[in-house]
This record gives C-alpha cells, sequence and structure tokens, in this order.
C-alpha cells in the first residue's frame, strides 16, 4: 500500500478491505476448490450472518424514500450538497434532501453518498411528506 493511500485511511476503507477478502477467496480457490471457499465463507461470515436474522439491515434508504414518494407523487426526491468541510481526504459531505419544495431529511457522511443516505434515513424516520403543515420552502 502506498504512503498516500496509507496517509488518506486506505487500510480501513470498505472498497479496499473487500477487494482484499475478494483476492484471499480467490486464492483459497485456485489452491483448492469451491467447497473449501464456501466453508471459509461461511465460518468467517457466520457472526454477520447470525446477526441479520436478528437486526435486518435498511438495505437501500435512498430507493425505500423514493418508492414511498413516488407512490403520492411522480416527482423524485433531490439530494442537495449543504456544504463539504475538511481538508481533502478527509471531507465530511452535508446534504439534504429536497421534494415538493420541502425539506425532508438532513445527513453527513464522509462522501456524497454516505451523507446522502443519512439524509434519505433522516427523512424515512421523520416521515414529513405525512405532514400536511410542514412549510414548504420559497
Amino acid at each position: 500500500m502506498g504512503r498516500g493511500e496509507e496517509a488518506s485511511g486506505g487500510r480501513q476503507r470498505d472498497s479496499t478491505l473487500g477487494d482484499a477478502f475478494e483476492a484471499l477467496l480467490g486464492a483459497i480457490y485456485l489452491d483448492s476448490d469451491l467447497e473449501t471457499v464456501r466453508s471459509f465463507i461461511l465460518q468467517e461470515m457466520n457472526d454477520d450472518l447470525t446477526g441479520l436474522d436478528e437486526e435486518p439491515l435498511e438495505v437501500n434508504p435512498k430507493g425505500q424514500l423514493q418508492e414511498i414518494l413516488q407512490a403520492i407523487s411522480p416527482r423524485s426526491p433531490v439530494y442537495e450538497l449543504i456544504s463539504q468541510e475538511g481538508r481533502e481526504h478527509e471531507k465530511t459531505f452535508s446534504v439534504q434532501v429536497l421534494w415538493e419544495n420541502r425539506v425532508l431529511g438532513k445527513g453527513s457522511g464522509r462522501s456524497k453518498k454516505q451523507a446522502e443516505t443519512a439524509a434519505a434515513l433522516s427523512a424515512l424516520q421523520e416521515e414529513l411528506w405525512t405532514k400536511p403543515d410542514q412549510v414548504k420552502l420559497p
């Protein structure tokens, strides 16, 4: 891993860890067979798989929000960047989700995608589209 990647948190980045795990699975497969890889995956992921039964994940908050809102109106929600702060490799993004001239939720994250997901989760929790007295933006 290069110094720049190391300095920007590359060892903790989900995509980097996912790529390394995929490479490990490929090496196991090439060295043995598919059944060995299957056993390894099930062993390594046992706690995560067990946790899914107990606490289901909100898989796609942006998609869920869009489905709910489009059942009411043909307009899709819009995600608007409010701010971005921090150094280039340590930015924090703040986003709001707008629909029908209303701010339904706000969120922040280390990437725009994370901030949009957080805004969608906020909107799903608040359910402001159900409150007709909610003040609309000019």
